[in-house]
């Protein structure tokens, strides 16, 4: 394929916390390349999807930069650096009143550039929990706010609305050569993603009682003679209270989070795992 026919396009999904933006990343994407979580501010750093298909290259940046606004923390440098470089912005809110508040920070930041992005589409997600009703009336206070160029109902959950939404994508790939190689798909290594599989379990299983910067390391992947592999990671962890709450009564939550982190892993890997994790207590000072 000559330079000339390929297509390229750079989107932007921001949005509050737990409004589905990495399931949203992961849709497009097709496989799984971040961490969903019921837990607010999941996401640490910036996640970058892409899929390349016939003469078009699509790439996805899902950053948690948006966070930090709610702490009135002017956003982020790196946010920036990423808004700055994408064609379009998908805002994405749902069912909850708080997901519909757009930040001054935020709309005042985009107001100082109106051609910042070629669009400027909102996403409401969980259309399945919301009343028809009420629809009209959250795009249009949000509306009132930023200027949205078009606006898509979708339920993640349900599956609704998301052929047209990406068939629309599609369309507004423009004339350019691409980003990154055919078969790149994320910008997460094998490594990182591997402990994110397990910092998604810990969230799902354990949820309230452990903070959101919690961190997983993969230490090293060993393969075997029975041509499977065997992973060794390390939680680390802020204060000794989290131990027990990570470990459970006799192992058994430890155990469960183990279990389906290495189920995971070894869809991943397409390899039987053998999964070995550690907790330690991070040095004070």
């Amino acid at each position: 394929m000559s330079d000339l026919q390929k297509k390229l396009l750079k989107a932007l999904i921001v949005g509050k916390p737990n409004v589905g933006k990495s399931t949203l990343l992961n849709f497009l994407v097709g496989e799984k390349v971040s961490i969903v979580s019921r837990k607010a501010q999941t996401t640490q750093k910036n996640t970058t999807g892409v899929i390349t298909k016939d003469d078009s290259q699509l790439i996805f940046f899902d950053t948690p930069g948006l966070n930090k606004i709610e702490k009135n923390i002017r956003i982020s440098e790196n946010f920036k650096a990423v808004a700055e470089n994408v064609d379009v912005l998908f805002y994405m809110v749902d069912n909850r009143k708080k997901s519909h508040s757009i930040d001054d920070h935020f709309s005042n930041w985009l107001d100082k550039d109106q051609s910042r992005f070629k669009k400027k589409i909102l996403i409401v997600n969980k259309i399945d929990c919301i009343e028809k009703v009420k629809l009209f009336e959250i795009t249009k206070t949000i509306n009132g706010i930023i200027n949205f160029d078009e606006t898509f109902f979708i339920s993640l959950r349900k599956k609704s609305g998301l052929e047209s939404f990406y068939k629309w994508i599609e369309k507004q790939a423009y004339s350019n050569d691409w980003v990154f190689q055919k078969r790149y798909k994320s910008n997460v290594g094998k490594k990182m993603f591997l402990s994110e599989l397990t910092r998604e379990k810990i969230f799902e299983y354990i949820h309230e009682e452990i903070p959101y910067n919690l961190e997983v390391k993969t230490e090293y992947i060993e393969p075997t003679n029975r041509k499977s592999l065997k992973i060794y990671q390390t939680v680390w962890l802020n204060k000794k209270s989290y131990k027990p709450i990570i470990l459970g009564k006799g192992g058994k939550s430890i155990k469960t989070i183990s279990v389906q982190a290495r189920q995971d892993m070894e869809r991943f890997l397409k390899s039987e795992v053998h999964l070995f994790i550690r907790l330690k207590i991070k040095k004070s000072g």
